[in-house]
């Protein structure tokens, strides 16, 4: 059973067994960390295509590491048995390599999905957690993002994601298995690629260094930094009244 602790429902009252996919990444990797401070039992999946082994390196004797594939079924299965929680960040996480390479990015973060969603699924998961993207809201002129706004994809990257959301919706409906998708803007924080196209704007906050204009000449944008993420991605694992 699922207990809501009262004092901080983002935490499990009993210890619980966690998949991390792509758990050497920026996000990933802090929400291992995390994880592992609170006593949970953690298994990450990883082929190490952009996540650091160096990543995992502090707490590496506290976790099972499975290097390996989210397009290959073999892999999902044996990554989701005796998993009570997945909480998936494995992903081609690139606008602009979505544009040159539009049919590997569908392979990886739609049927990679798909293959996970489907190996939780038959293993009676209890939760699965997915990491979506605000890619999805395009650029509709409205100053606050939310929900209830139409999906607009610009890119490859940002329909695969939003198409990631609507298997995970459909695995809930017809298949028992209930999902939730977090929409990520920019994530800031501990772990992350100075040299990313995603990070660079925080090293130019810190310098004072004029931003770069883009489109309509202004400069804001939601950003959040890790730690914020980290309570999020466990609270929807761990609350009972959070359903898709």
């Amino acid at each position: 059973m699922i207990i809501k602790n009262p004092s901080n429902p983002s935490v499990l009252a009993k210890p619980s067994s966690f998949l991390v996919t792509g758990g050497a990444g920026f996000i990933g990797s802090n929400i291992v960390e995390e994880l592992v401070r609170l006593g949970h039992s953690v298994r990450v999946l990883d082929n190490f295509s952009t996540g650091k082994r160096e990543n995992l390196t502090p707490f590496l004797d506290k976790i099972d590491l499975i290097e390996g594939d989210i397009r290959d079924e073999e892999t999902c299965r044996r990554a989701v048995d005796g998993i009570d929680y997945v909480l998936h960040q494995a992903a081609m996480a690139s606008v602009p390599r979505s544009l040159t390479e539009p049919v590997m990015t569908s392979e990886v973060n739609i049927m990679g999905t798909i293959k996970l969603l489907t190996a939780a699924a038959r293993a009676r998961v209890r939760r699965f957690v997915y990491a979506a993207s605000s890619s999805a809201y395009g650029d509709q002129p409205v100053p606050v993002k939310n929900e209830q706004l139409m999906p607009m994809p610009l890119s490859p990257y940002a329909a695969a994601k939003l198409a990631g959301e609507y298997f995970c919706q459909a695995y809930s409906q017809s298949m028992g298995l209930e999902a939730v998708g977090l929409r990520y803007f920019n994530v800031f924080g501990p772990r992350q690629d100075p040299k990313s196209q995603y990070s660079a704007v925080i090293p130019l906050f810190i310098a004072e260094t004029p931003i770069p204009k883009v489109k309509s000449g202004e400069c804001r944008e939601q950003r959040s930094g890790i730690g914020k993420l980290n309570n999020p991605a466990q609270r929807r694992a761990s609350c009972p009244w959070l359903q898709q």
